[in-house]
């Protein structure tokens, strides 16, 4: 009977936390517009309090700080906006030649086949009314793109009011907790906060660095629209594995529609790009984070699908940082390591090498 008590009590404890997972799912799925703005403002406060901390013990004014960061985010949300409608507008301008010159490809690839093969090949894709299609896709990019800008002025509503909350955080706990108890919470939340912070301004870097040798490398080549490639491959890089991968698959497409017929010119830029992608992906950035928040494959498959699902294009891209946040978060909390190993690759942890030992010196 006590056996029978106590699996009912696990059945329904088991049973309550599906369904209020169930209920934050749908919550999540239907408040999205609020709360993916809450979540990337969340991110940047990581990356960006230590410079208001460091600001302020030169100091600077809190305020002045906080000004200063702010001002400098909107600068490069800025930038990435005026990049993203400056090139919808210059491939709406370049648009009828990339038609023509597609229509073209399509017609020597249909000839090959007919006297090589002697397969024959439909004329659908030439018949087809792409000009209708490229401008609802344009309209639709229009459209997502008054969307950002007001997830943008969101982010900054959000983050403002973090960086203001931060300093009182410390206080609270105190009034809220024993002195022992908040001290505790104090450090186990200081050392969350220093731990994704590190990990999302490494991130960032590998990711602009990437989005930089991208840029300059089709600039060099003579490829059409680097610096959209160089936006492009920044945001895809969070996203492992499968946006370096859609990265220089999209990039290899434009490269055959314009370089058509030169084979060389194509291999090159596909070279290139896998090449970037590689060495940064492969070797730099594990080196500067480490194997200690490796995450592992099936894991970063899950939150793809997930959040993608859940809060769609934007939802992929936040679906790594906010899985190793929920990672450490779960490293720094003792009944919860148990979640963090099993989210790793299980792969050992690097030993840090050690200097030589120094022996007793014989009198």
């Amino acid at each position: 009977m006590i056996l029978s008590g106590m699996l009912k009590d696990k059945l329904a404890t088991a049973f309550l936390g599906i369904i209020v997972l169930i209920a934050l799912g749908f919550m999540l799925s239907v408040a999205k517009s609020v709360f993916i703005p809450m979540v990337i403002a969340i991110l940047f406060s990581f990356m960006l309090y230590p410079l208001i901390i460091a600001l302020q013990s030169i100091k600077v004014p809190r305020i002045i700080a906080i000004a200063f960061v702010i001002i400098i985010l909107f600068g490069f949300c800025y930038l990435i906006v005026m990049i993203l409608y400056s090139s919808i507008n210059a491939f709406s301008d370049q648009y009828p030649w990339y038609l023509e010159q597609f229509k073209d490809i399509y017609k020597d690839f249909s000839y090959q086949l007919m006297t090589r093969f002697n397969v024959s090949t439909s004329d659908f894709l030439l018949d087809y009314n792409w000009g209708k299609v490229s401008r609802g896709y344009l309209l639709s990019l229009s459209n997502s793109l008054t969307k950002l800008i007001g997830y943008i002025l969101m982010v900054f509503f959000f983050l403002i009011f973090l960086f203001l909350e931060f300093p009182l955080f410390r206080i609270k706990l105190k009034k809220a907790f024993p002195v022992r108890t908040s001290k505790k919470f104090f450090i186990v939340i200081g050392h969350i906060t220093r731990e994704v912070g590190k990990y999302l301004s490494i991130k960032l870097l590998i990711s602009a660095l990437t989005g930089f040798l991208v840029w300059l490398v089709l600039l060099i080549i003579g490829l059409d629209f680097p610096l959209v490639w160089g936006v492009l491959a920044f945001f895809l890089n969070f996203i492992p594995n499968i946006g370096s991968i859609l990265v220089v698959f999209f990039i290899s497409i434009q490269s055959v529609v314009q370089f058509y017929p030169s084979v060389g010119m194509v291999v090159l830029v596909a070279l290139t790009m896998t090449s970037i992608q590689m060495v940064l992906g492969n070797i730099v950035e594990p080196e500067m984070q480490g194997n200690k928040l490796n995450l592992s494959p099936v894991i970063i498959l899950f939150s793809l699908v997930f959040w993608g699902w859940l809060w769609g294009a934007v939802g992929a891209l936040l679906s790594v940082p906010i899985t190793v946040t929920i990672k450490i978060v779960c490293q720094n909390i003792s009944f919860l390591r148990p979640v963090a190993v099993m989210m790793g690759t299980g792969s050992p942890r690097k030993k840090p090498k050690q200097g030589p030992r120094r022996g007793k010196k014989k009198k």
